[in-house]
This record gives C-alpha cells, sequence and structure tokens, in this order.
C-alpha cells in the first residue's frame, strides 16, 4: 500500500501514539530500529498491530510496546519482512 491511516486502539504505545488517533502510514518506506511499523501478527495473520521496531535481525523484525506489560516479539515472535506492512509517521 502506498499510504494508509491506521487507527490506535490500545495504549501499548503510549505517549508517542495516543490511543483513538489515527496516523499516516505508508507501504513504500521499509521501518528501521526505533520506528513503529504496522504488520500482521505472526501468530495470527488476522490480527494487525503497531509496534516499535526494536532490533532488525537476518531479515526478522524484533518488536517491543512502549509499555512494560505490552505484547512484543517475546510473546508473538520475530516478524518476517513479508508481514511488514508499512510504517508509521508519528
Amino acid at each position: 500500500m502506498l499510504l494508509f491511516i491506521v487507527r490506535v486502539e490500545g495504549e501499548s504505545g503510549w505517549p508517542a501514539l495516543v490511543p483513538g488517533r489515527r496516523y499516516l502510514a505508508s507501504g513504500i518506506f521499509v521501518p528501521g530500529v526505533g520506528d513503529f511499523a504496522v504488520f500482521r501478527n505472526p501468530r495470527d495473520r488476522q490480527q494487525i498491530f503497531i509496534k516499535r521496531v526494536s532490533r532488525v535481525l537476518d531479515d526478522q523484525y524484533i518488536m517491543n510496546g512502549e509499555r512494560s506489560w505490552a505484547s512484543s516479539s517475546d510473546d508473538f515472535g520475530s516478524v518476517p519482512p513479508d508481514y511488514i506492512l508499512g510504517k508509521v509517521f508519528v
């Protein structure tokens, strides 16, 4: 997708991402370390997440939430590049 809008539904990205707000994302740009990425959950492709990229290792993305209780790659595993939908512009 060239450009698309995402709506944040949870608080795991707070304070950088505000729940209920909409953000612009793009599938053109590859998210890097420190960026927020929109991606499909590796364990449930129907579920879409927005998380911060903490590391990129051998074509696998490691994701973290901004809160200690937030889901992360520790919960759902590393994210393959073809599951990445785009980079969020905060």
